[in-house]
């Protein structure tokens, strides 16, 4: 018997997704155009895809990229659909693949304006479910439409023996243009009694998946437990991450001083100190955990779960998703344009003097709780 790739590789299965997913992802290929940006049509389809910045006319701008990976939000949805054969449990991971790298763009502001995913599987017969393969592009459409960005290439290659065939591998890559260079965020313009305003997740976002699943494990229903809100625990963690990119944008073009940005994400508020100077942040509001939190909350401490403070805001957002760091003056004028875009503000505290560390409002054992990078 003949031994072939394609014993091993079924590119028949892979090349219909990529079809799939070119033809989703199409309408998303005029966004840079916003910016002075061009896809140069001819390099779709090569190896690599070129971008013409002759419309910007200037040369006061900068480039900047990022890589990021979703994590294990997506196996939520692979133990859901097991139970229900329901595809649309899929167009969350898409979604929140996109929003991890593109949050961590915007940080630097940058206007981001091209994604490209990388979806890679342990075995082509994963895309056999034409409807679950259409919503999780589904999603990677929706993030882009959201963020007003182009997904003008992909890859998606089927690594088996290192991918469990019956999941995915969500990986990808967005660029974005800070414009003038002036607009370029780093650590330098954090000063002491700037205020530390949070914008608000839309939920557990993409981190700390790993502990909110094992707590589903030790559940009767796991995630089709029903909480108090009516929707089952999956549901809810499965509630896409929120993309910040245009509220962010908006307040640079409205003028807003912005020192410093940072997306919550692995490390949790430890986060707020990700700047090497030597300041203390100290948070003296927090707003109340959204629902999905006080119920993880609730169930890891009958199980016996580290559910303290100090460990829920190192692993969870505990309902905020992005840091701003702006004067005072500011407050008013940030919370008004991220009002625009459905996203509430909250002033959590301010910025001192002192070493690298996250002071927060609670103690433990009569100490405060600290975070110290």
């Amino acid at each position: 018997m003949t031994i072939r790739y394609s014993d091993f590789v079924n590119y028949s299965k892979l090349d219909p997704v990529k079809r799939m997913a070119l033809e989703l992802f199409e309408a998303t290929l005029i966004y840079p155009e916003r910016l002075g940006i061009k896809i140069l049509p001819q390099t779709l389809g090569e190896t690599a895809i070129g971008f013409d910045f002759s419309g910007i006319g200037d040369t006061d701008f900068s480039v900047v990229t990022n890589v990021e990976g979703l994590g294990t939000k997506n196996l939520i949805a692979d133990a859901m659909y097991k139970e229900t054969k329901d595809a649309k449990v899929y167009t969350s991971p898409g979604q929140d693949a996109v929003a991890m790298s593109i949050n961590d763009l915007v940080a630097l502001g940058a206007d981001p304006f091209a994604y490209s995913d990388m979806i890679s599987c342990g075995a082509s017969t994963w895309f056999d479910d034409l409807e679950r393969t259409r919503e999780l592009l589904m999603g990677y459409r929706i993030a882009a439409d959201t963020a007003k960005i182009a997904i003008p290439q992909g890859e998606t290659p089927e690594l088996r023996g290192i991918i469990n065939p019956d999941t995915l591998d969500l990986n990808g890559a967005s660029i974005g243009l800070v414009r003038p260079k002036s607009r370029l965020v780093m650590e330098e313009k954090i000063s002491e009694n700037d205020v530390i305003y949070g914008l608000a997740s839309s939920g557990i976002h993409a981190n700390g998946l790993s502990k909110a699943r094992k707590i589903a494990e030790k559940l009767h229903d796991g995630f089709f437990t029903k909480l108090q809100n009516g929707k089952t625990l999956g549901e809810e963690l499965l509630t896409p991450t929120r993309i910040y990119a245009r509220a962010i944008i908006e307040i640079f073009e409205d003028g807003v001083d912005v020192h410093y940005l940072q997306p919550i994400t692995g490390h949790g508020w430890e986060k707020i100190a990700r700047a090497k100077s030597s300041f203390t942040y100290r948070i003296e509001n927090v707003p109340e955990p959204p629902l999905i939190f006080q119920q993880l909350i609730d169930y890891g401490k009958h199980y016996g779960f580290d559910v303290s403070n100090r460990e829920n805001y190192h692993v969870w957002n505990m309902g905020v998703g992005y840091i701003i760091i702006a004067p005072s003056v500011s407050g008013n004028h940030i919370a008004m344009i991220t009002k625009k875009h459905g996203i509430e503000t909250y002033e959590l505290g301010k910025v001192e003097k002192g070493p690298r560390q996250v002071i927060m409002p609670f103690e433990e054992n009569g100490k405060p709780v600290i975070y110290e990078p």
